[in-house]
């Protein structure tokens, strides 16, 4: 057959911000990982800016998107269905809504797709689709296949490449969708990883996992192997790598030079109600000061619209991400995404505003906030996103990068 797996995004910020991690998307290259040789694949990631074009000799399109691209999804799938196309459905916002998807197509992915797609490519073939393929229990880390590298070159993203270590989170933050799609932790084995970067050939690229600390063990023993790569890498974990000298030594001395954290708020008391109280807010600036001492740069999001945060949370929050040196910043709504512990109360709170898929790309208020108006969170975010890339603050940060990381270091900023 003759397959076409799109990463379906949508123009805007959301789009801007997976662009700027300029990754290729896990959904659509563990697919492809996961397909029979017999098919014939094209990758398409609107991520990277490629255009999808359905073809006339496609026998079956699959969609993968979050729930910011989600409306885009649905419009692309009513196309297709004019064109008497086939179309699955899959990723985040149709595992978690698969009846609201399965409007738009023929069959739905729920899950991790790679334990249900060959039974599904099967039936198609047999002409006995069924509605919905839902992944059973934790798909086995040992023995997957490893992104195919001759479906979409590498400088579509970047430059960069990915290499999948781990999956899941054993954090259960209310915000997030991670453990609700992956329930469990689990790691590949390490010499899997190596082989893998090696066949890839690339000398930069992301170590793939949640959260590469969860198993502080695999991530010493991985960290070690990959000394021998002499590759740069980027990952992400916890700002308490910081905590323990021998990880992060290791992991500095295999080449990491870039790790996204999740520190989210300059608020302790909202992390504590969301979840997230194991982040240690009075540590911060001197975790951070450890991973610049050795050259890695310090990557997060913040988010804005807790329950704990009035109108003084953005002013608040900016000059403590100056203070403690924030290399790269990435102002959000806090956004309470289907399949959440957020979403169900923002419910149950009778708190959400709009059903509008297409507005929950963490640039609007799509619930009610409890100490301010929808209003005054959008205009505090923006507020912020002006204040910290005006361009005597750019300077100043672009200042610090030399410092903290040396030239080389704040290249890659």
């Amino acid at each position: 057959m003759k397959i076409q797996l799109v990463k379906v995004s949508t123009p805007g910020d959301f789009k801007s911000y997976k662009a700027y991690v300029g990754r290729p998307p896990q959904n659509i290259f563990s697919i492809a990982a996961a397909t029979p040789t017999q098919h014939q694949l094209e990758l398409i990631d609107e991520t990277a800016n490629q255009k999808f074009k359905p073809k006339r000799t496609t026998d079956l399109v699959a969609l993968f998107a979050a729930t910011p691209d989600i409306t885009r999804t649905y419009e692309l799938a009513n196309k297709l269905r004019k064109k008497n196309i086939p179309i699955v459905i899959g990723g985040l916002h149709a595992s978690f809504l698969p009846d609201e998807a399965l409007q738009y197509c023929d069959a739905v992915l729920v899950g991790e797709a790679e334990q249900s797609w060959n039974q599904l490519l099967n039936d198609f073939e047999a002409g006995q689709l069924e509605n919905i393929y839902r992944a059973t229990g934790d798909i086995d880390m040992n023995g997957l296949s490893p992104y195919p590298l001759d479906n979409l070159p590498v400088y579509e993203h970047n430059g960069s490449w990915s290499v999948l270590a781990a999956r899941g989170c054993k954090f259960k933050c209310e915000y997030c969708t991670v453990h609700k799609f992956f329930p469990n932790y689990r790691h590949r084995p390490v010499e899997q990883v190596i082989d893998e970067i090696r066949q890839s050939k690339v000398d930069y690229l992301e170590i793939h996992a949640d959260n590469l600390i969860s198993d502080r063990q695999y991530a010493l023993e991985l960290f070690h192997a990959l000394k021998d790569l002499n590759i740069a890498w980027t990952g992400e974990a916890t700002l308490n790598i910081a905590e323990y000298d021998d990880i992060l030594e290791v992991a500095a001395q295999s080449g990491l030079n870039y790790l996204v954290v999740g520190l989210e708020s300059c608020s302790k008391a909202a992390l504590k109600n969301a979840g997230k109280g194991f982040i240690k807010l009075d540590k911060a600036k001197e975790y951070v000061r450890k991973l610049h001492d050795y050259h890695i740069a310090v990557d997060s999001c913040m988010l804005f619209g807790f329950d704990e945060h009035d109108p003084t949370i953005f002013e608040e929050t900016l000059n403590w991400v100056e203070e403690i040196e924030l290399d790269v910043v990435h102002p959000n709504i806090m956004t309470p995404f289907p399949g959440t512990d957020l979403f169900a109360r923002m419910e149950k709170e009778g708190r959400i505003l709009t059903y509008d898929w297409s507005k929950y790309d963490c640039s609007h208020a799509v619930f009610r906030p409890k100490q301010m108006s929808p209003d005054e969170l959008e205009a505090g975010v923006q507020w912020f996103y002006d204040k910290h890339t005006s361009w005597k603050r750019t300077l100043k940060r672009k200042a610090n990068h030399v410092k903290n990381l040396g030239w080389e270091g704040a290249s890659y900023l």
